[in-house]
């Protein structure tokens, strides 16, 4: 042990939560090691190549990207901020039964309008929402700025943060609204959670600090975002060791002392932290330090799993008018959709998310080709997991699943498809487990429940001394800007310690 190399600290999973982790650390002088057990950083914040394609692992689009943003603030604190350019998306479409939605500029405040001039009825409901939103956005804003003596007054300066801390989405739309339409117009977001189970706190959370002033693109895919974080970790002084999986982190007299890779390597370090699913890291640690991580880990509800189809085709569908993001949605009651899948079933027409990023950045093909990403929620457990450990029968509903999301993509969206594709390939649940050690292929980590939100969530401080945990595991929530604002908040929480020591 005494000849193993030292360092201040040893990240273990190099995604959105483990990356700003070890970035901001190494920016404040801090000697530090990320390990990864992939070839490349970010988790699913990935882009990957097949020929002359380059496609995004999953992402379509993030928030808080225009200067003063939230996930600009983050890029600016790790010295990545320059090394990005986002593209603003300015065409939306939502294709819902009976009507649909369309965003050309701007953000929630836009969106909100549209609506307005849909449903007019609603305009008190939707004001009172709006003004809701902002309300807890500008709480939760001035929660993180202010003094320690003012927080031990919290009920009186965060009432609508306290008013809210258990309610759901749902019951928040069901006392404003009249109409099914609007609610699942505003139900649209990054979430696998039918109304009745999302946190209305995560919404508006969600809304303020990240989608009020639009979305964006990262110019190349959405792997230049980690491609820069990894960059100003290591012009920072950090060590990356990529295709390294750690196989037991060490403990002694309570306190990590060091981990110890898959290929018999150690390094030792004072503190750990860990990016990765919590029930993997309690595999790693010694039997005898399992019990209180085990019983944090054993109470957790963990997001719904994706299908995810990745597609070339020579068609114009620049030419055809289509957006660059388009929500395509058959079933109106998003209650039963979540029935379907607690019972690992899938709707004859499933909901589909499909992105064309060729829209924004050509670069990504050849020129005249196009990509085309279709994300769809399902369960782990369809089909007894996909087919289980059978490889043919895996591959077999693997192709009728992505044949089936072709069909309906012609029929719905881009008539001919089929007849001009150059390339698809599709990912399961069990391919997102695989390479990301996501708990059942969780898209989101834990799920947005009001019982799982904000401090409710697990602390970035394990109960083991030295132990840390960052990602969409852990505060604040899931998503690229969610979980690496943990990995900023646990990368401040060490520091803190380290200056008080």
């Amino acid at each position: 042990m005494s000849d193993a190399k030292a360092y201040d600290a040893i990240v273990i999973g190099a995604g959105m939560g483990g990356l700003t982790a070890a970035t901001f650390l190494a920016q404040r002088g801090q000697k530090v090691l990320l390990l990864e057990k992939e070839e490349q950083v970010g988790g699913y914040v990935v882009s990957f190549q097949r020929g002359n394609f380059t496609f995004d692992a999953t992402g379509a689009f993030i928030g808080g990207c225009s200067e003063g943003g939230e996930f600009w603030h983050v890029l600016k604190e790790i010295g990545a901020h320059e090394d990005v350019d986002f593209i603003p998306i300015h065409h939306i479409r939502n294709i819902y039964p009976g009507f649909e939605v369309h965003l050309h500029k701007g953000g929630f405040n836009s969106y909100v309008d549209t609506l307005l001039n849909l449903f007019p009825e609603e305009e008190r409901g939707l004001k009172a929402y709006l003004s809701l939103v902002k309300r807890i956005g500008e709480e939760i804003g001035s929660y993180s700025e202010m003094a320690w003596v003012k927080k031990i007054l919290f009920p009186f300066y965060f009432w609508n943060l306290i008013r809210f801390h258990r309610a759901s989405h749902g019951a928040i739309l069901d006392g404003l609204f009249q109409g099914r339409e609007i609610k699942m117009a505003l139900h649209t977001l990054p979430v696998t959670d039918p109304p009745s189970k999302l946190s209305f706190l995560f919404v508006a959370t969600l809304i303020s600090k990240a989608l009020m002033e639009g979305v964006f693109y990262p110019r190349g895919g959405m792997g230049r975002i980690s491609e820069a974080m990894a960059k100003a970790f290591q012009h920072a002084g950090g060590e990356i060791h990529l295709q390294t999986k750690t196989e037991q982190i060490l403990i002694k007299d309570g306190r990590v002392e060091a981990i110890l890779t898959e290929d018999g390597k150690i390094f030792r370090s004072p503190v750990i932290i860990s990016d990765i699913n919590p029930n993997l890291l309690v595999k790693m640690l010694p039997v005898e330090s399992q019990k209180p991580l085990f019983n944090m880990v054993r109470r957790l509800e963990y997001s719904l799993s994706c299908f995810i189809l990745y597609i070339a085709t020579d068609l114009d569908v620049k030419g055809m008018g289509l957006p660059y993001f388009t929500y395509l949605r058959f079933l109106s009651d998003l209650e039963e959709e979540d029935r379907m899948f607690r019972k690992d079933k899938v709707l004859k027409n499933p909901t589909m998310m499909v992105s064309i990023p060729t829209l924004l950045d050509p670069s990504l093909a050849p020129m005249g080709q196009h990509l085309i990403k279709v994300l769809v929620t399902v369960p782990y457990h369809y089909k007894k997991g996909w087919g289980g450990d059978e490889p043919l029968r895996y591959r077999r509903i693997k192709e009728e699943f992505s044949q089936k999301i072709l069909q309906q993509l012609e029929s719905k969206l881009i008539p001919n498809l089929r007849g001009h594709l150059l390339f698809y390939e599709g990912a399961t649940p069990v391919t997102l487990k695989r390479y990301t050690g996501n708990e059942l292929g969780a898209m989101y980590g834990l799920a947005a429940t009001p019982q799982q939100i904000g401090n409710l969530r697990p602390s970035h401080q394990a109960p083991i001394h030295g132990l840390f945990q960052a990602g969409h595991y852990t505060r604040p929530s899931h998503g690229i800007v969610g979980a690496s604002l943990s990995g900023l908040f646990a990368a401040r929480a060490i520091l803190q310690k380290l200056h008080r020591a």
